[in-house]
């Protein structure tokens, strides 16, 4: 699936304007335990993909839709939320236009698996439409995901700008995976080869969605971190210096060995003369 991670204060709580309210954080562990559940869910509908358990494929293709539901539900809130936040900061910046793309691509992406998850119902039959949603919609999220990566360079620390690698890259490779799993579905095979086919679909199926579930915990566990820095921070009297801190991080960690050498280099000329 897809996550927007943006580095900038989130208004994750629509009904209120005050960037500073508690209320932002508890939307913003809603969103990460969403995730979590979300991941939790394709990787259980993925098992009823395989062959073996064909008797069982609409109990997999149930799941996958209400996993689909709740990504779009925080994907929809986290477009929302891009739309006021940019209301109130009218910029016009280059981030603006990275935020709205993602965002968008996110929303458009997950409701394809949507309706996508429903064509692959034994009821419904229609598993071709289903792989073409499919895919369109992993590409919506490969998109998104690659615009998004973009913002990299803002990210505010080191351990930052891991995590936000990590979890990109895990939607990335993931929603890839998906396109693999659904090609499949698009061709007409003999009786003697689908249930091979079927296999390996469903592995990319349940692969790509074990990825997803560990973006999930890496969004989860981005939010813990990004918590108990802000608490250290304030309980050191840095207040808003907070971002300020941290990006001189990066800066310390950049320019460290340039600046050793160039002491050296100085020092040894102070020497000779």
């Amino acid at each position: 699936m897809a996550h927007l991670i943006t580095h900038r204060p989130r208004m994750t709580n629509l009904a209120s304007s005050d960037e500073t309210h508690a209320s932002h954080k508890a939307w913003e562990t809603f969103s990460a335990i969403s995730y979590e559940v979300g991941g939790l869910t394709f990787v259980s509908g993925s098992v009823f993909f395989f062959p073996q358990l064909a008797a069982y494929l609409a109990v997999g293709d149930w799941l996958f839709c209400a996993g689909s539901i709740l990504y779009l539900l925080v994907t929809g809130h986290d477009l929302l939320e891009v739309m006021k936040y940019w209301r109130h900061h009218d910029t016009d910046t280059f981030a603006d236009h990275i935020e709205f793309v993602c965002a968008w691509s996110y929303v458009l992406g997950s409701a394809l698996f949507v309706v996508g998850s429903l064509c692959f119902l034994p009821s419904v039959a229609a598993s071709v439409l289903g792989a073409w949603l499919f895919i369109i919609g992993s590409v919506l999220f490969v998109t998104g995901g690659l615009v998004n990566i973009v913002q990299v360079v803002e990210a505010p620390s080191l351990i930052y700008m891991q995590l936000f690698n990590f979890t990109v890259a895990l939607f990335v490779i993931g929603s890839a995976l998906f396109v693999v799993a659904s090609v499949p579905y698009l061709w007409d095979l003999a009786n003697s080869v689908r249930p091979r086919i079927d296999t390996f679909a469903a592995a990319q199926f349940l692969a790509a969605s074990v990825l997803f579930l560990i973006g999930g915990i890496a969004i989860y566990y981005r939010k813990l971190v990004h918590d108990k820095l802000e608490a250290f921070c304030h309980a050191s009297g840095w207040g808003t210096m907070f971002i300020r801190e941290l990006q001189s991080e990066i800066d310390d960690k950049s320019h460290f060995p340039r600046t050793r050498s160039s002491r050296r280099y100085t020092s040894s000329r102070h020497s000779r003369h």
